[in-house]
């Protein structure tokens, strides 16, 4: 058994434009740095959020190329869809690229806190900045907009995903991404019906039912659907005007349009996910401890095809 639990791929890919940005301006004892969010429009109905912390200086002392473009957006200097004023600065907005290679990548971290003036703990998956780069291009065209995923994770369930009491034919994949220093996160991804390489459907959903065990290692990409859906409807108006009520209901989630089971060699090990899922929970119970001060205080925990399904250990979690 190894001594280290591999990290796993978390990556993000991101382009669209800037709807509006949730930047400060800090300085500290290793410089200036700009912390906070960006929320992007990477699709009709799709708006994501991305979390930053960029220092202002490299290790080799010069200016972060990132650190400049969020500096140039607070400046205004790269407008956002919040600070259009006419049609012609809706035609300027700021359009952005976010990616990175070799490790040094966007890709979801988990934020653990109290809520205030409450001893619940919350635990929410965010999308980090973590080492990835943020450019500026304006010649990227609506059509090419997109918010993607690719992760690895050691798989703890394979169901088959209802709502309102009926099965949706999508399979829910959940486990733990092991992250920088050890540590996991929880990873819930779904598959269903999509096009395969000739443009026909494919029930890629029953495919992973049938090969995706408990246990195994998985890698799985595909398309992040963040999207708020607002319905309108119109009640009675037999006398004067109908009420019109509107319900918006929210959409969070990984689609998987390709996968692969992680061969043995490179797979997880199940004593370390174990031993990681042990210090995550121990943590959480820390952080439910803490005095009222802290409350509103957050801590981040972590920054070739197999055809033949292969019976696996079954985890304990």
């Amino acid at each position: 058994m190894a001594n280290e639990l591999r990290q796993g791929i978390n990556n993000v890919v991101l382009v669209g434009i800037v709807k509006e940005n949730k930047l400060n301006e800090g300085s500290n004892k290793d410089g200036k740095y700009i912390n906070g969010s960006l929320v992007l429009k990477t699709g009709e109905f799709s708006e994501i959020e991305i979390k930053v912390f960029v220092k202002e200086k490299t290790k080799k002392g010069t200016t972060n190329k990132t650190y400049d473009v969020l500096a140039k957006i607070i400046d205004k200097e790269y407008i956002t869809l919040a600070d259009c004023k006419s049609d012609e600065d809706r035609d300027n907005v700021t359009r952005v690229r976010i990616s990175g290679n070799k490790g040094f990548t966007s890709g979801f971290k988990e934020d653990i806190f109290k809520a205030k003036d409450s001893d619940e703990v919350i635990e929410k998956r965010n999308i980090d900045l973590g080492f990835g780069n943020i450019s500026v291009d304006s010649s990227i065209k609506d059509d090419e907009f997109k918010a993607t995923f690719d992760v690895e994770m050691f798989v703890t369930s394979v169901t088959e995903e209802s709502k309102n009491n009926e099965t949706t034919g999508r399979a829910i994949v959940k486990g733990w991404t092991p992250v920088y220093g050890g540590k996991v996160i929880p990873m819930e991804v779904v598959v269903g019906i999509i096009k395969d390489d000739d443009g026909e459907d494919l029930d890629f959903g029953a495919d992973i039912l049938a090969q995706i065990d408990e246990g195994m290692s998985f890698n799985a990409w595909g398309d992040i659907d963040y999207r708020s859906i607002i319905t309108t409807t119109k009640k009675g108006g037999g006398l004067g005007r109908a009420k019109v009520e509107e319900t918006k209901t929210y959409v969070n989630d990984l689609v998987v349009v390709g996968a692969d089971i992680i061969e043995e060699k490179n797979e997880f090990d199940m004593e370390l996910i174990k031993a990681a899922k042990i210090e995550r929970d121990s943590e959480i119970e820390d952080i439910k401890n803490e005095e009222s001060e802290s409350k509103n205080k957050g801590k981040g925990l972590g920054k070739s095809k197999n055809p033949d399904k292969e019976k696996r250990a079954r985890p304990n979690f």
